[in-house]
């Protein structure tokens, strides 16, 4: 788990680069969850696992990783609209923004399982991809001084060979 740090979640959204119609707007009956995992077993809202975060537009300790902000546009709740915004928090304080979708069925989560099922993979997997190709490149550097070792000790018994058939004068 990574270390929280003191960010204005807002402001840091508003600075993310593109032109993104979400605002992280607070108003009642909106919300932000930090996401954790995805469960298939259900289709709507409920199968985003992870913490509601709360005070987002006031600096506050908020820790790097995925987030989900759905704001509802519209006043009648049969007509209502819903703007989902996905988007990463990185651990320098930037927001990169993944993907807005515009819903108004209840199973709005099934669209965004695919890039939230990505980005989980590559946290978890990435770490174990660059781990197997640093031993790679170990094992690959290991050989070529091996190599090495056994040229220079070739040239030194050649030497040795050399110096002692030298003719005499």
């Amino acid at each position: 788990m990574s270390e929280s740090f003191l960010v204005n979640l807002k402001e840091a959204f508003l600075n993310a680069p593109g032109f993104w119609e979400g605002s992280l707007s607070e108003k009642s009956g909106n919300w932000c969850k930090r996401i954790e995992g995805v469960d298939t077993t259900v289709t709507d809202g409920y199968s985003i696992l992870g913490d509601f975060v709360s005070n987002l537009s006031v600096q506050t300790f908020q820790q790097p990783g995925l987030y989900l902000h759905c704001e509802k546009k519209g006043s009648k709740k049969a007509t209502q609209k819903r703007l989902y915004s996905l988007f990463v928090l990185e651990p320098n304080g930037t927001v990169q923004i993944i993907k807005e979708y515009r819903s108004s069925s209840k199973d709005w989560a099934v669209e965004l399982w695919p890039d939230i099922e990505a980005f989980l993979a590559l946290q978890t997997d990435g770490v174990e991809q660059r781990r197997q190709q640093l031993l790679s490149e170990i094992e690959s550097l290991e050989f070529q001084l091996s190599q090495r070792r056994a040229q220079l000790a070739a040239l030194e018994f050649s030497d040795l060979f050399s110096s002692s058939t030298v003719p005499p004068d």
